[in-house]
């Protein structure tokens, strides 16, 4: 019955709004001190960082000539800063104080030079508007069985798990597992990854998608695990063989986003695609403002201009990187907006949403 009641709102949720990420020119890298040398190493580190949430994809630094293209950093380096780290004791009394990181070294980059990289190299965009996904994780183990992941119970796996998904800037977030998770979701459910069940569990995070990652540790020591995610109408699913814990969610979970991100990118065009959009139900100057707000956010808008304004009907041309399904996809994403456009009009360049007042 419970099950049930769950399904049947669930049913009625309406679509969330995708968020908004920020700090995507930004890099933060650990060095053990203020040498020009660490410097370097750390400058280069935070460029991969930042190309890697640009672009989606955590080989992007394997790409033949990029290594090339981001030889001199300098020519993207807009600030550097370090902070310094407070003392902390070895976790493993034979590493050397030396060899602990002693600042946090954090790279602002210039947006313009990184653009002119990304389109000159033709590399893929991963738009800022990016969705949000609730993470379920289950470790089965021989000794203690089946458990949900918890920062309580595996505080090293969470927090390599969330330095990898803050490097990534991709929304997330862990189930409560409470009362209302454990009636809807059991652990045996998950790891057995009934999708129905993940999906009814799901909806009450209002996130965009769900994921389910599994993995157990074998006799020998190597970590065994898979993944599989809805989004939308995407799905996905691949195992996992790592060493260790540590390099499986590592392994796990970039993984795992770089198939995600990888629905959601476009590659810049040299020429980009002019098209009417058309707004209803703009009835104020303050609707009018968040509707060109919108428009200027989305990173795939190059430009956009006011054509007409015709009662409540607002007319914008806009210049695109990328495909006419994308921007419908990154407009509907945002909330506001509610996709009106046929089909014959989208082939001709004429879109039509209508503006939802908050």
């Amino acid at each position: 019955m419970k099950r049930t009641l769950i399904l049947f709102f669930a049913l009625f949720c309406t679509s969330v709004m995708a968020e908004q990420v920020s700090g995507l020119y930004n890099g933060r890298v650990l060095v053990a001190d203020q040498t020009e040398q660490s410097r370097s190493k750390g400058v280069n580190q935070a460029l991969e960082q930042v190309l890697i949430k640009l672009t989606g994809n955590s080989k992007i630094m394997q790409l033949p000539g990029i290594q090339k293209a981001v030889s001199n950093t300098n020519n993207f380096i807009a600030s550097v800063g370090y902070t310094k780290l407070p003392a902390r004791l070895p976790a493993d009394l034979s590493e050397e104080p030396a060899n602990q990181p002693g600042f946090s070294l954090q790279v602002s980059f210039s947006a313009q030079a990184i653009d002119q990289l990304i389109r000159w190299a033709q590399l893929p965009i991963l738009p800022a508007g990016r969705p949000k996904l609730v993470f379920w994780i289950v470790r089965d183990d021989a000794e203690t069985g089946r458990q949900f992941v918890t920062e309580q119970q595996f505080p090293d796996f969470t927090q390599r798990f969330e330095q990898i998904m803050q490097d990534r800037a991709l929304p997330y977030q862990l189930p409560e597992l409470d009362l209302e998770d454990q009636l809807s979701l059991s652990v045996n459910e998950a790891w057995s990854m009934r999708n129905e069940t993940i999906e009814v569990a799901s909806q009450r995070y209002a996130a965009d998608g769900w994921v389910l990652l599994r993995f157990f540790t074998t006799t020998s020591g190597q970590v065994r695990g898979s993944w599989t995610y809805k989004l939308g109408d995407q799905r996905g699913f691949d195992d996992v063989r790592a060493e260790n814990t540590e390099v499986f969610v590592g392994l796990a979970v970039n993984e795992l986003v770089d198939r995600i991100s990888a629905q959601l990118t476009y590659v810049p065009q040299v020429d980009t695609s002019k098209l009417l959009v058309q707004i209803n139900q703009v009835d104020s100057f303050a609707d009018y403002q968040a509707v060109l707000a919108q428009l200027q956010s989305l990173k795939l808008v190059r430009s956009s201009n006011v054509s007409a304004v015709e009662g409540s009907r607002l007319f914008v041309t806009v210049d695109i990187d990328g495909g006419v399904d994308l921007l419908i996809s990154a407009l509907e994403r945002s909330g506001r907006l509610v996709n009106q456009t046929s089909e014959m009009a989208r082939f001709s360049g004429n879109l039509e949403f209508d503006w939802m007042v908050e």
